[in-house]
This record gives C-alpha cells, structure tokens and sequence, in this order.
C-alpha cells in the first residue's frame, strides 16, 4: 500500500518527479544509514590511521608531510571538477565505491614509500576523496528527506539526526584506526623508557628543529603489520558498500529533475559553485567552515606532535586519540537527538566555549609526562567540542541547501574543512 510520495530534488530550476514511499522503507533506509556509516568507519580506521603516523614513519626528506600535502592539493581541485559530473555519470552508490577505491593505493604504498609512489597515490585519493563525501552528503539527505515523509517529522531534525549517527560510526574511526597503531607500536615502549626529554620544548614552545628521541621511526616490521590491517579495512568498506548499500534509484535517482538525469557542462559546475558561494546563507557559513578546518588541524598537527609525541612518546598517540574518538563518536549522536528538544543554538555554544577554553590551556600549560590524565582530558574535552561541529554544520547545509545538495556539500572541503588548513600546518612543520 502506497503510505505517500516525496519529490526527489536537486536543481529548483528543473521539473522533479514524485517517487511513492511505503512504511517498509522506514526499516530499509535505516538499513543503508547503519551501512554507509560502517562502511566509512572501516575506511577512515586506515585512512586516519595511517595520516596520524605520517609524519614519524616517513619524515625522511618530509616525505609524509608532502604526500598528505598532495591528498589534500588535489582535494581542492576535485571539489570543483569532479563530484557532481562523478554522481551523474554513477550515482551516489558506485560514486562510493569508486572513490573509496581511491586510498587503496596510498594504503598499500606504505609498504615501498618513496616520493615517486606516495605523491602519486596521494593524488589519486585526494581526487577520489571529494566524490566520496559529497556522494555520502547527498545520500544521508535524499534519505533523510524520505524518512521525514514517512515518519512525520521535520527534515531538518531528521538530517541532523542521521548526520550524527554517522559521525557518531565514523568518529571511532578514530578510536580502532589509533588502537591498533598503538598495540603494535606498544611493543617498542621499553627501548625507550630511559630517554631524557626536555620538557621546556614540548607543548607551545615546541620546534621540529629540536632533537627529540620519542619521535624516532618505528621498525619496519611493525610498519608492515599496520599496513596490512589498514589495507584490509578499505577493502572491507569497499565490499560493504558495493554489497549491501541499495541505490537511490528507488527515490528518484534517475528520473526526471534528479542529479543524474542530464548532463551537466563544466562551465555550468562552476557557475553553479560561484553562485552557491555568494549565497547569504553559505556566505555566514564560511568563517565556521574554515574554523572546523583549523580546530582539526589543531588537534591532528600540532597536540599529536607537541604534545603527546614529544612529552609522552610516538607509542601513547593512539591510546590519546582513542580518547577523543570515543567521545566525539559518543557525542556526535547524543548532539543528534538532542537538537530537537533543546535546539541548536545551545550545543554550538557549548562547542564555541570548549574550544577556546582548551585553546588557553594549550597555551600555557607545560606538558609533562607525570600529569598523563591531562592528555587525555585535553582529547576528550575536544571530542566533545568537534562533535558540535560536525553534526550542527553538516546539519545546517543539509536543511538549508536541500535542493542543491552536491554544490553545497562540495563547499565543505573547499571551504577548508579540515583539509586546508591542516594541510598548510603540516607543510609549515617542514620549514619551521
């Protein structure tokens, strides 16, 4: 029995056709939610794994920091060129796919990395990297849209509520991909339980200049062991996707007025995206946009190296990071569900306060391996504050820009979401 229809819309220009709707998609939609949200979980177990340790398992000649450089330079052009003609050619699911594929060749290269392997396969990711999300964007808010119909409920609130279960699956990401470098790098701890740190280098004062024991590469053996369970997750996503993910032709995908239907010139993708950006909405949105890339960067460039690896050793980032997966993932669905009762206005304050109270702390306190509980409350504290953000803002550009959804979501990476700012970070570390 049909239970209603919902329209499948992307450009408010074109005619959009109905697509009917049944209360068995209710089950079916919160099927491929928990599906995508696994799935990108396994990918970013690797993925964030691996990025954490580039700096210390392949400093030589900056190689890592270069190849992170490269994932992230081509990211930008991709925003522009490749994720909607990408969806249109394939659809959001085998965009998925497709993409994910992407970091299989930076993964599996960590077992021979040198500047004429990484670079290039960093490019390929960086490439592959901004189809990925925009499709995963595109996906959660066709479904989202389908799900308000269903259960009666506000799109807006059911965005935000799938958006956070997904971060709350992709936030542990976090939490394995740094448990299993820790295990295995945990076997080196007592080389290194006899080495003298000066401790007046780490935290603010901290300099890559300075010669530090604790950030010496780990032996290649355990390099190999990581890799070859990191490249066994992406695999894993790859296959979760293209096995148990249905496709959104059911809602319209490739009917009249959807993002597949016609093709779209290039010319016409980047007046789409200039357009989007003089938006009043997206134009409010960017100096939160761009801080979300800087808080990360914090967090991923400067905590992990001046003050974890340099205080406490290479060994301990995972276990600090698990900290802060586990309470970004926690919190990341609990913001979710508790924007309908006490509105969004609240949490993004919380988010806004936690920050800069932790930034001030980082500012004046001298890391020491004495006080660990400090690390790990510094994480945690930041999970919370980076849950805020992640759930609130995909959030509000999933309510607010519904009927462009590609344009919109594209806006995130090239914006500076994580990627840009982290990326000059990381190349200021090699010449500082």
């Amino acid at each position: 029995m049909k239970y209603g229809s919902v329209e499948h819309v992307d450009d408010p220009r074109e005619p959009r056709a109905k697509v009917n709707v049944f209360p068995h998609d209710k089950w079916q939609i919160l099927k491929d939610i928990i599906t995508i949200s696994l799935a990108f979980m396994m990918q970013f177990t690797a993925f964030q794994g691996v990025g954490n340790l580039q700096s210390s398992i392949n400093s030589e000649g900056g190689l890592g920091v270069v190849s992170l450089s490269a994932i992230y330079a081509a990211l930008i052009f991709s925003c522009i060129f490749i994720p909607t003609l990408m969806i249109r050619k394939l659809t959001a699911k085998w965009t998925l796919v497709v993409s994910m594929l992407c970091y299989v060749p930076y993964i599996a290269f960590q077992f021979y990395p040198r500047f004429y392997t990484l670079i290039p396969a960093g490019i390929l990711l960086g490439l592959g990297a901004a189809p990925m999300w925009a499709a995963k964007a595109t996906y959660l808010t066709q479904v989202g849209q389908v799900y308000a119909k269903i259960s009666h409920q506000t799109v807006e609130a059911i965005i935000v509520r799938f958006f956070g279960f997904f971060f709350f699956a992709w936030q542990t990401a976090e939490l394995w991909g740094n448990l299993i470098s820790s295990l295995v790098l945990s076997s080196e701890k007592e080389s290194k339980e006899n080495v003298t740190i000066d401790l007046e280098i780490c935290g603010a004062n901290f300099c890559t200049a300075h010669v530090n024991e604790n950030l010496e590469r780990p032996p290649d053996s355990d390099i190999y062991k990581i890799t070859g369970i990191y490249l066994a997750c992406i695999l894993i996503a790859v296959a979760i996707i293209a096995i148990f993910l249905d496709p959104l032709c059911r809602y319209g995908e490739n009917r009249r007025g959807s993002l597949a239907a016609k093709p779209t010139p290039i010319k016409t993708l980047l007046i789409a995206t200039a357009k989007q950006l003089r938006k009043p909405n997206q134009i409010f949105l960017i100096p939160i946009t761009v801080f979300i890339g800087m808080e990360q960067a914090v967090l991923a460039a400067d905590f992990t190296q001046a003050f974890v690896s340099c205080a406490l050793g290479i060994h301990l980032i995972g276990y600090v990071m698990v900290c802060f997966g586990v309470v970004d993932s926690i919190c990341s669905i609990v913001f979710g569900m508790a924007m309908k009762h006490i509105g969004r206005i609240p949490i993004i304050l919380l988010g806004f306060i936690l920050h800069g109270s932790l930034l001030l702390v980082m500012l004046f306190w001298r890391p020491n391996p004495q006080q660990p509980i400090i690390f790990f409350a510094i994480s945690g504290l930041w999970g919370v504050a980076d849950a805020v953000w992640q759930t609130q803002i995909n959030g509000i550009y999933g309510a607010l820009f519904r009927r462009n959804k590609v344009s919109c979501f594209l806006q995130l990476p090239t914006l500076g979401i994580n990627w840009i700012c982290r990326d000059l970070r990381q190349f200021s570390g090699i010449v500082r």
